[in-house]
């Protein structure tokens, strides 16, 4: 007993009080922490390049900037480059560059050199499941991305689906037309993202009901609309905290929806989704003689069927995360682009007047004849208030940059040496707004395109970006605001008045990866007279 005494006061004396363990775990931390700090400002393969210090030690500089401020490290990076030249370290890991005549080196198509995606841009850590924007790997990135080119090719959206966009873009007025006298305002951001979500997902799939479109729902169905501008407006904790997506599948579904009940809405549009993909896999619904030259072949079916994927990658559950990208990436973009321009036309009687006689000859007869895209393409004024629409204040797309690593080789700029392996960026926003190229860049000036040599500004004009990961439907896109554009601003198009709204409702001053305006914003709201 006296020997069980005494290793018992002696194990006491030798275990240590939880105050001394707790200051042990912080001593070790901060060491850490500190060494960590010496190596990413002294010795990281970085160091020597410009940029703030408390952005070299630590991604939280700029969490603080995308999350408490809303969003805003875009203009914080603006400033660096303003004071410490065209390219900064704006994290530990990442470099921005601010140089037009750099873009195209950066930017590259698969000849010139592979390129990855940042694995830590949006969270994405592994390919496994991701959808192919997201895939890190620059050969799994173009094996993944082939079976989508087809459909969205220029020759795709002449031939197979200009009557489709035709027809969506005739409701579309006729559903806005509907507004006409009753007192109420329509939202148009709302109206166009239903008109987008409706083209694309009649080229995804054929699965659908007849009253079933987002043109059909009541008010262009808010509910999913808003539910997908929360998300975007989530993107700042997302990135930062990519785990914390991918754990509320632990969480109790009717905990969640109490704690979220916004999450009604995307349950409903996310069972939407796999029910489609779920049919495009069904074997029922496969036939042999179905390729993706057919007219017939839909996206989703074609997917499921493609020889370029792997069996992993027809996995249902990857398709559903490719449904969901093109979903989002088809429909907010060019709704909010379409709302953006509607705006400044209705507000600049000048602008409206001129594009009205401009499309006086070939709408004339619409909808019984319906111009080609091609003829609208050759109209200058309405692309030129286009593409004055996607360079001012960037309406379309991403605001931040677009980091790029080449995994193989170093990247030179002037006399920096990038190592392989390093993420770099730049911005179509800084861009886009160069006093340099564009003069008064704040303003929408459409006149800027007509004329003259244009060559500065094509060069620095890049909305859906450059290279072998450029934007994959920026051709279904253009066609879609050139149509729409067209048909609701011709001369004998509905009659809409702006409802209190200002420029403050589509000037971005927020960077969520997707651009947006005041976030107590109503949207871009008319009346119809």
């Amino acid at each position: 007993m006296a020997v069980l005494n005494w290793a018992s006061s002696r194990a006491a004396t030798l275990s240590p009080c939880p105050r001394t363990a707790a200051l042990v775990v912080i001593t070790t931390w901060l060491l850490y922490a500190i060494g960590l700090a010496v190596y990413r400002l002294y010795f990281h393969p970085l160091a020597r390049f410009p940029g703030r210090k408390m952005a070299a030690v630590t991604t939280w500089y700029e969490f603080y900037y995308d999350f408490w401020y809303g969003g805003k490290y875009i203009f914080e990076i603006e400033k660096m480059h303003k004071e410490f030249g065209p390219i900064v370290r704006i994290n530990p890991h990442e470099l921005s560059i601010h140089d037009p005549e750099y873009y195209n080196e950066l930017y590259v198509g698969s000849s010139k050199r592979r390129t990855n995606f940042w694995p830590l841009f949006q969270g994405c850590t592994d390919d496994t499941d991701v959808n192919h924007f997201m895939t890190i790997d620059h050969d799994l990135h173009r094996q993944r991305r082939k079976p989508f080119d087809p459909f969205f090719s220029r020759m795709a959206i002449n031939i197979r689906y200009w009557p489709m966009l035709a027809e969506k873009a005739s409701f579309l007025e006729s559903r806005i037309r509907e507004c006409k006298g009753q007192g109420k305002a329509v939202r148009l951001d709302r109206a166009f993202s239903a008109f987008s979500a409706d083209c694309i997902e009649r080229i995804c799939t054929d699965d659908l009901e007849p009253g079933d479109g987002f043109l059909d729902q009541p008010d262009f169905g808010p509910e999913w609309y808003d539910g997908m501008l929360g998300l975007i407006r989530n993107a700042p904790i997302l990135t930062k905290f990519p785990k914390a997506l991918s754990s509320l599948r632990y969480v109790p579904p009717r905990l969640l929806l109490w704690l979220f009940p916004q999450g009604r809405i995307a349950n409903k549009y996310d069972a939407r989704t796999r029910t489609q993909i779920h049919k495009a896999v069904t074997k029922q619904h496969l036939s042999k003689d179905t390729t993706t030259n057919s007219e017939h072949t839909t996206l989703f079916r074609a997917l499921a069927q493609s020889d370029n994927l792997s069996p992993a990658d027809k996995a249902e559950e990857r398709l559903v995360r490719e449904a969901k990208l093109i979903f989002l990436g088809g429909t907010i973009s060019t709704g909010r682009t379409l709302s953006f321009v509607s705006y400044y036309i209705l507000s600049r009687p000048d602008i409206k007047a001129r594009l009205e006689d401009e499309l006086r000859d070939v709408m004339a007869t619409w909808p019984e004849v319906v111009p080609t895209w091609t003829e609208l393409e050759k109209l200058p004024y309405l692309q030129a208030v286009i593409k004055e629409a996607l360079r001012n204040r960037l309406s379309y797309g991403f605001m931040r940059r677009l980091p790029r690593v080449s995994p193989d080789v170093a990247i030179q700029y002037k006399e920096y040496t990038i190592p392989p392996g390093t993420p770099v960026g730049m911005s179509a926003y800084l861009m886009h707004s160069n006093p340099e190229v564009y003069q008064d860049p704040d303003q929408f000036v459409p006149e800027r395109w007509l004329g003259g040599d244009t060559r500065v500004m094509q060069r620095s004009y890049v909305p859906f970006t450059k290279g072998s990961r450029s934007c994959l439907g920026q051709n279904l896109s253009m066609a879609e605001i050139s149509l729409v554009l067209a048909v609701l601003f011709r001369p004998d198009g509905p009659r809409m008045e702006l409802f209190e709204t200002d420029e403050s409702d589509v000037k971005h001053v927020h960077d969520f990866v997707v651009p947006l305006p005041k976030l107590d914003s109503l949207g871009v709201r008319v009346m119809v007279r």
